[in-house]
């Protein structure tokens, strides 16, 4: 049963890597962000993304319930995993549930959007992370890069869609904010400048 759902998991996840990647660095596919509900691009997507994830946090949950033993992994990997995903959920509230599927109501730059043009992203990034650390098995670890791959991708495959949605106002906001995450940025606005 493990290795039906690994290999379903890795199907999916590795399968839209490459469309993402096709989509982000080619003109050849265009997935990210889908053009309309119904479209081939939707399914695809939508069937991809949420049936290797699941499946992958689905087998992690799995394999982590089955551990006899519960050590350093679990201590690091379990708050790294839970601070992500709730900072996934959480940067729902910022940029609101339209926008996170790519409607096009408005550009945030508010929020955890201050810090990273992608925070959900990198939100999940993390929490991925923590998921592989914390079950601490090859097949997981295997699954979570690839999520983080797709993580990676999104991020580049949406940006010529925001700079023709949002003109100016996002290549503005392109030069003071990083892509992923500048924790020098994160200091500084937590830090104020002595004057």
């Amino acid at each position: 049963m493990t290795w039906a759902i690994f290999g379903s998991a890795f199907a999916a996840l590795a399968v839209l890597n490459i469309l993402l990647a096709l989509t982000a660095f080619t003109d050849v596919v265009e997935l990210w962000p889908t053009p309309k509900e119904g479209s081939w691009q939707s399914d695809t997507f939508w069937t991809l993304f949420r049936g290797g994830l699941s499946l992958t946090i689905l087998l992690g949950i799995w394999q982590f319930a089955a551990a006899h033993s519960y050590g350093a992994e679990t201590i690091i990997g379990m708050p790294l995993a839970l601070i992500g995903f709730v900072l996934t959920i959480y940067g729902y509230f910022d940029l609101g549930l339209e926008n996170t599927y790519c409607a096009d109501e408005g550009l945030v730059t508010s929020g955890l959007y201050r810090y990273s043009r992608n925070p959900q992203y990198v939100a999940s990034i993390l929490g991925f992370i923590g998921f592989a650390i914390a079950v601490a098995t090859f097949e997981t670890a295997a699954l979570s890069t690839l999520a983080i791959g797709v993580y990676v991708l999104v991020a580049f495959a949406q940006e010529p869609w925001l700079a023709r949605a949002y003109g100016d106002s996002y290549e503005a906001y392109k030069r003071t904010t990083p892509r992923f995450f500048s924790l020098t940025k994160l200091v500084d606005r937590l830090v104020p400048a002595e004057r």
